[in-house]
């Protein structure tokens, strides 16, 4: 019996099935993905608070949106395309539900003593074609990030980690802006001011995604450790990626 098969059957206490066993990989993949699901959602949630940043007004979910091109970019760099993809895809599933159940709660009859209907709905309701505007420019953006951050990492042999990140992301918060306010406001606010708006939310993305381009160093680091055998671990990625896809 295996090391693992020996912990998995500790781990059972007597049950007739044993525990699967999980590794310490496994564990940080969990953790990035629950991050990158909580940031999309809350992102969303505060996104109906506008904020004044000194030069421009911003929407909140500003702040915490890019978040999840960061642990995106982590994922593809150490999991590969087909990993992040499947992060994105159960992050839109979760957004979708959660905003399925904030339309039931809302629609669900209040007590007589409770008051805030109005605010709840206003809060957590949404407008459906912001909704609509924001699932859609997510999933198109973070997926095409993936798809440009694992090319550009085949091209680059694995290197340059800050340069793929930043041109994926960049170019991928442009188009989920101009997605977001084009389906969200066109017909509904002026072009220009549309047009000005797109603007100052892309260059406060830009910021950030610059500012966060040590933290996927970080992250990367962390995940892998400093074993000989992670650090090896880049060389064969690439060429396993290019062979399964």
């Amino acid at each position: 019996m295996n090391k693992s098969s020996r912990t998995a059957s500790d781990l059972s206490k007597g049950g007739a099935i044993p525990y699967l066993p999980i590794d310490g990989t496994t564990k940080k993949l969990i953790l990035l993905m629950a991050v990158f699901i909580s940031s999309l959602m809350i992102a969303n949630i505060v996104a109906i608070k506008i904020v004044d940043v000194g030069f421009a007004d911003v929407t909140a979910g500003i702040f915490f949106y890019p978040i999840t091109f960061i642990i995106a970019d982590t994922i593809s760099e150490i999991w590969g395309r087909k990993v992040a993809r499947q992060a994105i895809w159960i992050g839109l599933f979760m957004n979708a539900c959660m905003v399925g159940a904030f339309t039931l709660v809302i629609h669900m009859p209040s007590a007589v003593f409770f008051e805030n209907q109005a605010e709840l709905a206003t809060i957590l309701g949404g407008v459906p074609r912001i909704v609509l505007a924001s699932l859609v420019a997510y999933s198109i953006s973070q997926n095409i990030d993936v798809y440009l951050f694992t090319r550009l990492r085949e091209k680059t042999n694995g290197k340059h980690l800050w340069l793929r990140s930043n041109v994926a992301t960049i170019t991928c918060q442009l188009l989920d802006t101009s997605v977001f306010f084009v389906i969200g406001f066109i017909g509904i606010m002026p072009i220009p001011d549309m047009v000005a708006a797109t603007g100052t939310e892309f260059g406060v993305k830009i910021m950030m995604s610059i500012v966060g381009t040590p933290i996927i160093y970080l992250l990367v680091r962390w995940v892998r450790g400093n074993s000989r055998s992670t650090t090896q671990q880049p060389q064969y990625e690439v060429t396993h990626h290019t062979q399964i896809q």
